[in-house]
């Protein structure tokens, strides 16, 4: 994560932030959802979002960073989206969350199995040993739109509870560095 890139964006995220990559499974509504959920960064639950699908997220969550999925990226800037998940370029005035990002992918996005959220925690932990955690996302990896909805949303509020629980650790461990 690049923070300063961010910030002169006026994007502010908590330390750890959780999100989604690619899409998620039905229609591109989830934006309540995720929010209900937790999840730090929103999103609309597109494959590829449309300017109209990245609006109506950020208009279900109009107090949260939405992330766009990247489809056409000039009319997604040009409608707002500040955050584009891709891979390649984008306009000016907008953050690439792509393949340069340190991520934590501890949610499988191909498994319907539910993961342990104290085990995520932990590798969660682990990975700040090696990245400082300002520097990371904490995400659930693509495949999710493959699942059904009531696996998804069990998954992600995984995800939410081991961010919570990693920093929590985190800080448990730095307040007793100092």
């Amino acid at each position: 994560m690049r923070r300063a890139e961010l910030e002169a964006l006026r994007i502010q995220l908590p330390v750890l932030p959780t999100l989604v990559l690619g899409g998620l499974p039905g229609d591109p509504d989830w934006a309540a959802r995720l929010v209900s959920i937790g999840v730090d960064v929103i999103a609309s639950g597109a494959l590829e979002d449309t300017p109209e699908t990245w609006l109506a997220a950020a208009a279900a969550a109009p107090h949260r960073v939405v992330k766009a999925a990247c489809g056409d990226a000039v009319a997604l800037a040009e409608a707002g989206a500040q955050l584009l998940e891709a891979a390649g370029p984008v306009p000016a005035g907008t953050y690439a969350l792509g393949p340069a990002d340190a991520v934590v992918a501890i949610v499988d996005g191909t498994s319907a199995e539910v993961e342990d959220p104290n085990v995520i925690a932990r590798l969660v932990v682990e990975a700040v040993q090696d990245t400082p955690p300002s520097q990371l996302w904490v995400v659930a990896t693509p495949g999710l739109h493959a699942l059904p909805g009531d696996v998804v949303e069990a998954k992600l509020r995984v995800l939410c509870e081991a961010a919570y629980q990693a920093r929590l650790a985190i800080a448990k461990i730095q307040f007793e560095i100092d």
